[in-house]
């Protein structure tokens, strides 16, 4: 099953999902936006791109052999690569952007929620206990926080992914 082509293709195209992702911090980055706010989720973008680009790549190499388990595990591999790399490279961005930009960050958090939760103490939604909880929560994010959300996410959203590339190159 641990194919050097599938192995190969992980690597290869998962570097290329997170230096695609990496590329659209920076822009935000530099364009003055918010690196770990909303706009960072166009850096998502590229991972079903990547993932299908890579299983397809794989079939080619196969010559149109490629099986669904060879399919779905080339395709676990490309995001798992682009979510350990991605952290990795949004870990590293941080350490050198340094802590201003983390606690702008914050500071935009706390606006965002403080614009919903007056409407959502007003509908009883949430409690005042919650909402100071909340910000309690929002004033400690750190660095590391933010590396482990980005892993979570951009794994799971490569797997799902993966499941339906591996579905749509089978044989």
């Amino acid at each position: 099953m641990l194919d050097q082509n599938i192995v190969r293709t992980g690597l290869k195209f998962g570097f290329f999902g997170a230096l695609a992702g990496f590329i659209i911090i920076l822009l935000l980055y530099f364009l003055g936006a918010n690196p770990y706010g909303q706009l960072s989720w166009w850096g998502f973008l590229p991972i079903p791109v990547v993932i299908f680009w890579g299983i397809s790549e794989l079939k080619k190499q196969l010559a149109g052999n490629l099986g669904f388990l060879k399919a779905l595990f080339a395709g676990f591999l490309i995001a798992f690569f682009i979510a350990i790399l991605s952290a990795l490279l949004l870990y590293i961005f941080g350490s050198l952007a340094g802590p201003e930009v983390l606690q702008d960050h914050v500071g935009e958090m706390k606006v965002l929620f403080g614009q919903t939760s007056a409407q959502a103490l007003k509908d009883k939604v949430l409690t005042q206990e919650t909402i100071d909880n909340t910000y309690k929560v929002i004033e400690r994010t750190t660095l590391s926080d933010l590396v482990i959300d980005v892993l979570v996410k951009k794994f799971f959203i490569g797997l799902l992914t993966a499941i339906i590339g591996a579905i749509y190159f089978r044989k």
